[in-house]
């Protein structure tokens, strides 16, 4: 067990080999939940249905049908849709995806169906094989759905997915597990089962997150008890990485307040080496300022006294004269 790979088709290659009885209790569940599930792509005819499966691969049946109702009306059967404008046809289906081959096929079986049958879509796997663009998946669906003959089983990939996690295949090419749900399933099943099992994918048994506590079918699944760890697993995964990004946070955001107190730390010491060296000039100049007027002040005051001392000494001398 401890090397099993996880993926999300787990399952299949755990427990007892299916058994017919196995996926009897699994068709009738599947009964029980979904009994009017069918095909979900909207059509009026085996024409039609056939052009929207084209365009489903690669797609989702809720996109296609809001392409189909314009596509039908410029092209209501395989007679207009053969002689339709390849550059036109591609931009009517364009959204849908891969839009260029899904041209090319829908043209080349178009022009097929008119040249081998008439117009009217075949009504046997071989011949719709044997139209360009439609494989077996195609095929089965079209006879299922439009013609009611249960030639096949449609594997697509809730189908492929489901089918693992059942323990009802350990295959994973579309023709090996078709096979394999036949050998197990009778064939009254062979088109119902398929389309209960896409609408419980669809609607329960996810491809990432599979709904187990609330499945239906929990007590016949054998990757209940893995799928439902994986989910604990991945929770507390969320969990820590939500805590781990928390604190990270809270690490950021204590840095950036240091930072910050930092920074004003800074900005006062250089407001106040500022303001010291404001005051020291300030000292500088009254210091200079103090000693020019002291040296003015000696200065006057000295060159008053030596006029005075001469006159008074030259004065006496000339009246001694006169």
């Amino acid at each position: 067990m401890g090397a099993h790979k996880r993926n999300s088709t787990a399952g299949s290659d755990r427990g007892p080999s299916p058994t017919p009885q196995v996926a009897a209790a699994l068709a009738e569940r599947l009964g029980q939940l979904w009994p009017e599930a069918t095909c979900e792509l909207d059509h009026q005819d085996a024409y039609q249905l056939l052009v929207a499966t084209i365009l489903a691969a690669q797609s989702t049946d809720k996109l296609i049908n809001t392409v189909t109702p314009e596509l039908f009306a410029r092209y209501p059967d395989a007679t207009a849709l053969a002689a339709a404008d390849p550059v036109e046809l591609e931009q009517q289906i364009h959204s849908t995806g891969f839009f260029r081959m899904k041209a090319k096929h829908l043209l080349g079986m178009a022009q097929s169906v008119v040249e081998r049958h008439a117009g009217q879509i075949p009504s046997t796997m071989e011949e719709l094989v044997a139209l360009p663009g439609v494989a077996r998946k195609t095929a089965n669906v079209v006879l299922g759905t439009a013609f009611g003959k249960a030639a096949g089983i449609v594997v697509d990939t809730h189908v492929t997915r489901l089918a693992a996690r059942l323990g009802l295949t350990t295959n994973t090419d579309p023709v090996k597990i078709e096979q394999d749900l036949q050998a197990l399933l009778p064939e009254r099943e062979w088109v119902p089962f398929p389309n209960r099992l896409i609408w419980h994918g669809r609607r329960v048994c996810f491809a990432k997150k599979p709904a187990c506590d609330g499945c239906g079918l929990a007590p016949l699944c054998p990757s209940v008890a893995l799928l439902g760890a994986d989910a604990d697993a991945s929770k507390a995964a969320a969990k820590s990485s939500k805590a781990a990004a928390k604190s990270s946070k809270a690490a950021a955001s204590t840095s950036s307040k240091g930072a910050a107190s930092s920074k004003g730390a800074a900005s006062a010491s250089s407001k106040g080496a500022a303001s010291s060296k404001a005051a020291a000039s300030t000292s500088s100049k009254g210091a200079a300022s103090a000693s020019s007027k002291g040296a003015a002040s000696t200065s006057s005051k000295g060159a008053a006294k030596q006029p005075s001392k001469g006159a008074a000494k030259r004065g006496p001398s000339a009246g001694a004269r006169r």
